[in-house]
């Protein structure tokens, strides 16, 4: 099976940071482990880069464009490109967002 490299952008580098601090208020240890995670889910979908879902009547600027809910703390998606040899991981939201924003709205 061919693995793909991944590669975070720097708005999901940035969001990945902002989930952390923020969870570490509370609890640190928490903070590292959903950040653990989440890196672990991103380095799978380069494993498996079909295993998100695609966006439905994506626009040209989100096609190829995946959503994959992060197994363990499922109140995060990760949106990730998939392209030739590589998958970008795009954003990192949490689903107290409203995600639709980030696709212009639902069609």
């Amino acid at each position: 099976m061919k693995k793909f490299a991944v590669v975070f952008s720097r708005r999901a580098e940035s969001e990945l940071d902002r989930i952390e601090a923020f969870i570490a208020v509370e609890n640190p240890g928490a903070a590292a482990r959903v950040r653990k995670e989440i890196v672990a889910q991103s380095i799978r979908l380069g494993e498996n880069p079909e295993m998100g879902w695609p966006i439905k009547n994506p626009k040209r600027r989100h096609k190829n464009v995946r959503l994959w809910p992060v197994t363990s703390y499922r109140q995060y998606l990760i949106v990730y490109r998939v392209g030739p040899e590589i998958v970008r991981i795009v954003s990192i939201l949490n689903a107290a967002q409203d995600w639709t924003r980030f696709f212009g709205g639902p069609r």
